[in-house]
């Protein structure tokens, strides 16, 4: 969605957001629209006993809030956290629906982008309902790559996001511990690599170990090689 904010020079502002800022609240009226020009936010909810609840993350390209800029809710459901140093783009709701209903290349771009976002979803709902670690990890790692990752070398790719190992626990549902030794077991199969910025996955080893012709079907992002 990067073509929004090439065309909203002089009806849009930049604003820098800190690491750890919040940009909206959960039950927040937005003033604006965001549009992430670099950087990462942690998309999360706080439970009844107030635990972090992770449901995703947005990057550059990224708008958000969709629902309330759609007018499904009237509020924010979630928090939008700065994972690290991020930069934004802010712009009036009625300018940004106008540009998307009158700019035929940027509807498009948002067709895809809104539908990549629920073929995203789909397989995150079905990571989080395997009940071993194993196949949620499997599968997570899958949703990963193909929300997030590009291919930078054949068959690998990369996801950009800075994912401690609790932060990955929270977003399946597991323990740090049992994520950390999960995640130790795909690194000894060759399935992934990681450091300190991210994640290389290995496509078709993640797909040998899933055993599910299905995925291999799906169109993975544009690559960077």
């Amino acid at each position: 969605m990067e073509d929004i904010a090439k065309l909203l020079p002089t009806q849009s502002t930049r604003r820098a957001v800190k690491k750890r800022s919040i940009l909206i609240y959960q039950g927040e009226v937005p003033r604006q629209a965001y549009i992430v020009l670099s950087g990462v936010f942690k998309t999360y909810r706080l439970g009844n006993f107030g635990e972090e609840q992770i449901v995703g993350f947005r990057t550059k390209g990224d708008v958000f809030p969709e629902t309330w800029l759609f007018g499904k809710t009237s509020s924010t459901l979630f928090y939008y956290e700065a994972l690290e140093d991020s930069e934004v783009l802010t712009v009036e709701k009625p300018v940004l629906l106008e540009l998307i209903e009158n700019n035929a290349t940027v509807r498009d771009q948002m067709f895809d982008y809104l539908a990549r976002g629920y073929t995203s979803l789909l397989m995150q709902v079905t990571a989080l309902e395997q009940s071993r670690a194993a196949e949620k990890l499997l599968l997570m790692m899958y949703y990963l790559m193909f929300r997030y990752g590009k291919q930078t070398a054949t068959g690998i790719y990369r996801v950009n996001l800075h994912l401690t190992h609790t932060t990955l626990g929270s977003l399946m549902g597991l323990t740090r511990e049992t994520t950390t030794m999960e995640l130790g077991r795909l690194k000894r199969k060759k399935v992934i690599s990681y450091d300190s910025k991210g994640y290389d996955i290995n496509r078709r080893e993640l797909e040998r170990r899933l055993g599910d012709e299905s995925f291999m079907s799906l169109h993975l992002q544009d690559t960077d090689i």
